[in-house]
């Protein structure tokens, strides 16, 4: 990294997720138009702040999820993405995650910052002892597949036209990277 992409990398920090970051992400969920765009998953988009509140608490104390939030360091109230890790398998040392930027903060590195912070943040954990992370993606969403290949993901699947998005029919691929990959 050279100094001046280290000294913005360093103005960024990626937090677990407070409650009283969970408003700005519930109005992430209602401002968003067309998350079929982003997942492949089935959309479970909650119908009020209460049942979305109660939704991710649960989660998080279930310990099914972790979910992150990318800071910026001189302003820690206004999360600018998340990411959130999930599907643990601790007799693979494995974990699927997925992420999202609201769209006024995409196109502007924020995904590139947040990704590598959660791959180190995920690899250095202890207490999750992960061997692979690996993320699912569309076949048609291309700047998510740039990301994970910039970082070195490759490409252990496809699971032909399991994302419909409208009428149309997508790949649904599957990226992952190994501890030992990621550690240079």
């Amino acid at each position: 990294m050279n100094g001046n992409i280290k000294q913005i990398y360093e103005e960024y920090e990626l937090l677990l997720l407070t409650e009283q970051h969970i408003e700005t992400l519930y109005n992430w969920n209602i401002e968003e138009k067309h998350f079929e765009y982003y997942t492949c998953r089935p959309l479970k988009l909650c119908q009020s702040f209460q049942e979305y509140v109660s939704r991710m608490l649960t989660a998080i104390s279930k310990r099914e999820k972790r979910i992150y939030v990318l800071m910026r360091k001189e302003d820690c109230h206004i999360p600018l993405g998340k990411i959130t890790l999930f599907d643990f398998n601790s007799r693979n040392h494995s974990a699927e995650f997925g992420y999202y930027l609201p769209k006024n903060n995409r196109a502007q590195g924020l995904g590139s910052i947040m990704l590598e912070k959660f791959i180190e943040t995920s690899f250095k954990d202890d207490e999750l002892n992960l061997n692979k992370i690996y993320a699912t993606t569309s076949s048609n969403n291309l700047p998510s597949i740039k990301l994970l290949e910039k970082f070195g993901f490759r490409l252990d699947g496809r699971l032909r036209e399991h994302c419909w998005i409208d009428e149309y029919k997508y790949d649904q691929l599957v990226y992952s990277i190994l501890k030992h990959e990621w550690i240079k």
